[in-house]
């Protein structure tokens, strides 16, 4: 049976899914081995959760650098198309109106 101290030991430590939130708020962002580094993950984990995060609604960004080597960072939470550009495509005539 677990004690309570190892419970409240655990709840005290940031879950794996925290630590990665975290690394990729920072402004230079974070690579694939970080991440790993971080978590003990293999790199396909590392991208599998960055895939779910995606998938959950989180805009994650990919750096390229001019080393060939990429970094994630979570982009900000604004919608990609603005309203003002959803109204512009929306005014456009259909191609099946009359002209």
């Amino acid at each position: 049976m677990t004690s309570i101290k190892e419970i409240r030991r655990n709840l005290a430590q940031p879950s794996k899914a925290t630590i990665v939130e975290r690394l990729l708020k920072s402004r230079n962002g974070v690579s694939i081995s970080d991440i790993g580094e971080a978590t003990g993950w293999q790199p396909h984990s590392c991208r599998a959760f960055l895939t779910g995060m995606r998938k959950k609604g989180h805009i994650i960004v990919r750096d390229q650098r001019k080393d060939g080597s990429s970094r994630y960072r979570l982009g900000s939470s604004q919608p990609q198309a603005t309203v003002q550009e959803q109204v512009s495509a929306s005014d456009a005539p259909s191609p099946l109106e009359d002209s």
